[in-house]
Order: structure tokens, then C-alpha cells, then sequence
């Protein structure tokens, strides 16, 4: 049987997997001095992954794993340990590659079945494979490891690799909760809301969370928070809801200040503070909360609660940008438009085709625009700018979509299909979009003169 520790991983949130102490007990029975020198390196080997030593780590447990006297389950274990330090260090194929050794020795390897599910589920290492993941799930889960039931349950409430099936989730969750897992409990909770269920019972959910945080999750009373944000619990309470970021913030989930930090911002639930906002951004940012980074950039660059500083802004717009965040992305797009050099409309075009590469509709509609309607002729391509506003209609045939469509093929000198897209553009608007309908109307003039739009 695997002992569940502190160490071992239970999510797939983030990337690094939490290490694992306690694979398997160690033998009893007097071994060979062989074996037991076996077995010191690979338990020294798990202090120095704890110390996150992991090069250090894999000097010992090479050795290790070719000594004759180990048994089949301490040679599985020492694999699953070192898949773990690749892992880590961002190797995910020698990764993968160590875990499939943990089960050719063991295949009741629990802790390295949901490590390969992880792997498969996310593309490290291996090709992506949701179905796949969650069959590496389902295996260990049937030995009653409590991180397989929460992959499992998760996998079944949102339907990843398998039809959704909220009853069976909250089966395969409660079983995982039952062992404190927290990200479990949240799970559970989630199930009961309407982002799961047609008809949503807010009051369970409520009861979940704070079985969560009394397990000691502060992730439970941000969701409570968005409850109360959202009227979830009946009126709209922004007050209550502020108080429990708050509280999330105090007990050190600093991922709650970005909610606390636009609450200030906007004067939404507490008294409205610019220099608080910036307070509360600036330590998020300084934290590495991802969700920071485009309120800072906002705060710096019309100097709200701080000087304006339109480099400082760039900088927290490109830090998100980095890491795949749209609005960041779209923001250092808008930031180097409005510079006067060449270079910077170059880094706009760089950064806007970043953001239409993820697939996006709203971030190819706007790369599309830019490439079909700038003024500047470095930065306008109208055969890309076709290819880009064709994907983001295809996702979704608005009128702002066909009127970027339009634009392309005006650039391209196609001024019937431009006409053409173009009314089909103004007989698109919704009732919510009528404020646009004037200025599609001139563009569809300007077209049937045979003139492409400009920026």
C-alpha cells in the first residue's frame, strides 16, 4: 500500500509535481550491506530532492538503480524519483521515460500511474492525450490512491478524456476529500455551482468550501468570495466579498490580493483607493502572481496611485504577455502602436501575432485588423490578414468579425467581396452593437469607391 504524504502530488495546476517521500516501506528482513548502501543513496537521494538538489539527487540514485540487491518495488520507487527530478527541471521525456521504468518494475505504482497521466493529459513529454491521461488515472485510482480519485473526479466534472458525468465525479471526489485532499474538496464544491449543473445548489457549495478551508485550503474562501461577487447566495454582497479576499490575503493566498486590488480599483465592496490598489498589485506582482501583471501595467501607465511610468507599464504588459496572458498581450501590442519608431510598430506586429497563434478569435480579428488596415506599410500584409480574419469567423460570424474580414479583402483590391462581407457585416449587428453601425456603414462606402480602410 502507498502512504499518502504531504509530499506526494495531487494536481495539475501547476507543473512541478510535489515529491514524494513514502513510495514504498522499506524492507524489514536483514538485506545484504549491498542493498542496505542501496538503499541509503536512494534515501539520501530524497533529502536532497526536498533540498531541490535534483542534479545532486541523481549522482545518488544512479548507482542505486543498477544494484542487483534492491528489490523490484525499491528500484520502481528510486525510478519514479528521479522521472521526478526531470521532471522538474523541465525534461519531461527523460521524465516520462523514468516513470514507464517505475512500472515495468511495479506496476502498482501508484504515484508514478498519475504522474504518467499528468504527462499525458498536458503534452510533456509525450504526444497530448486527455484519454489516455485519464486511463493512467483510473488505474490508480482502483488502488485507492487518493490524487487518482481527484484526477479522475476532476476529469469527469469537466469531461477531459471522458463524457462528463457530474454524479460520478463527485464520487471519484469524495473519496479524495475523505483523505483531506483540498484540491478535492474545492472540486466538490464546484460541482454544485452552475458552472457544472443546470440546477445549482449554492448552499452545498458553500458547505464544501468551508469544509475546505477548515482543512486548511485559503483557495476556499476566494470562492466563497466570488460567490457573494456573483449573488450566488442570494443579493450580490461585494462587501462580504471583499472581506474574504481579504481574509484569503491575511492567511497567505496571494493570489486574493488581485481581486482585493481591482476591488479598490474600482470601489467595488470597500471604499475606493488608488493607492491601495497599487499596494495590493505591486506585492501580488512582486509575488509572481500572473494575474497582477496587466493591473499594474494599467496602474503605471495612466499613473493611478503611482507616478505614470509608461516603461514600467511595458515591462508588466511584456511579463504577461510572456506567459500567454491575452489582455497583457493586447495591451504591449496598443503600447508599441503608440510609439512614433519604426521598431516599435515592428514589436506591436511581433506581439499581435503572438496572441493570434494561440487561437483566439478575438486575438486573430485583431491581428487581422492591424494587417489589413494600418497606415504604415511595413506592418500591413492583406493575404495574412485574409488568413486571420477567415479563423476568427469561422469561431464566431459577429459583425465586427465580418467587418474585419471586409477590411482584408479591401486590402487585397477585392473590392466586391469586400462590399459583399461588408453588408453582411451591417446585417449582422446586434442590438447591443448598433453604436457601430454608422462607422461600418462608412467603411462600406469607402469600399464601394474602391478604397481600402485606413487606420
Amino acid at each position: 500500500m502507498i502512504r499518502y504524504t504531504k509530499y506526494m502530488f495531487c494536481m495539475v495546476f501547476s507543473r512541478k509535481l510535489l515529491f514524494s517521500a513514502g513510495l514504498v516501506a522499506l524492507l524489514a528482513a536483514p538485506l545484504p550491506a549491498a542493498a542496505l548502501d542501496a538503499r541509503a543513496l536512494v534515501e539520501r537521494a530524497t533529502e536532497l530532492i526536498e533540498q531541490e538538489q535534483y542534479n545532486l539527487a541523481r549522482t545518488y540514485l544512479a548507482p542505486a538503480l543498477i544494484d542487483p540487491y534492491l528489490t523490484r518495488g525499491e528500484r520502481s520507487r528510486a525510478y519514479y524519483f528521479r522521472g521526478y527530478t526531470f521532471n522538474v527541471q523541465d525534461m519531461p521525456v527523460s521524465a516520462v521515460r523514468d516513470y514507464n521504468r517505475a512500472l515495468e518494475f511495479n506496476p502498482a505504482n501508484a504515484v508514478a500511474l498519475v504522474a504518467l497521466g499528468v504527462a499525458h493529459s498536458l503534452g510533456r513529454g509525450v504526444e497530448a492525450d486527455l484519454t489516455v491521461g485519464f486511463r493512467y488515472y483510473e488505474q490508480a485510482a482502483a488502488l485507492d490512491y487518493a490524487p487518482a480519485h481527484f484526477h479522475v473526479g476532476r476529469a469527469l466534472l469537466f469531461g477531459r478524456g471522458v463524457e462528463k458525468n457530474v454524479p460520478l465525479a463527485r464520487r471519484s471526489l469524495e473519496k479524495a476529500a475523505a483523505a483531506d485532499h483540498l484540491f478535492a474538496m474545492n472540486h466538490m464544491a464546484a460541482s454544485f455551482r452552475s458552472h457544472h449543473v443546470a440546477e445549482p445548489e449554492p448552499r452545498i457549495a458553500e458547505a464544501w468550501y468551508r469544509k475546505a478551508h477548515a482543512a486548511g485550503s485559503t483557495q476556499a474562501l476566494m470562492y466563497m468570495g466570488f460567490m457573494h461577487a456573483n449573488g450566488e447566495l442570494g443579493e450580490v454582497d461585494n462587501r462580504r466579498a471583499a472581506k474574504l479576499y481579504q481574509q484569503a490575503l491575511d492567511e497567505g493566498l496571494e493570489d486574493a490580493g488581485v481581486n482585493l486590488a481591482h476591488a479598490y480599483l474600482t470601489g467595488t465592496g470597500v471604499e475606493q483607493s488608488d493607492s491601495r490598489a497599487f499596494d495590493l498589485y505591486q506585492r501580488a506582482g512582486l509575488a509572481g502572481v500572473a494575474g497582477s501583471f496587466v493591473g499594474l501595467g494599467h496602474m503605471y501607465e495612466f499613473g493611478l496611485g503611482t507616478a505614470p511610468n509608461a516603461d514600467r507599464a511595458r515591462q508588466w504588459y511584456e511579463r504577461g504577455a510572456l506567459q500567454g496572458q491575452q489582455n497583457a498581450t493586447m495591451r504591449l501590442v496598443a503600447y508599441y502602436l503608440k510609439q512614433p519608431d519604426a521598431a516599435s510598430r515592428a514589436q506591436a506586429l511581433r506581439w499581435s501575432k503572438v496572441a493570434a497563434e494561440s487561437g483566439d478569435a478575438q486575438a486573430q480579428n485583431d491581428y487581422a485588423w492591424l494587417l489589413a488596415t494600418s497606415k504604415y506599410d511595413e506592418l500591413r500584409n492583406g493575404t495574412l490578414a485574409l488568413d486571420a480574419a477567415h479563423k476568427a469567423v469561422a469561431k464566431n460570424s459577429s459583425a465586427s468579425y465580418l467587418d474585419t474580414l471586409a477590411a482584408a479583402y479591401a486590402e487585397l483590391g477585392n473590392f466586391e467581396r469586400a462590399v459583399a462581407t461588408q453588408q453582411q457585416a451591417i446585417a449582422a449587428i446586434s442590438g447591443e452593437e448598433l453604436d457601430i453601425k454608422s462607422e461600418l456603414e462608412l467603411r462600406l462606402e469607402q469600399y464601394r469607391r474602391s478604397q481600402p480602410w485606413r487606420e
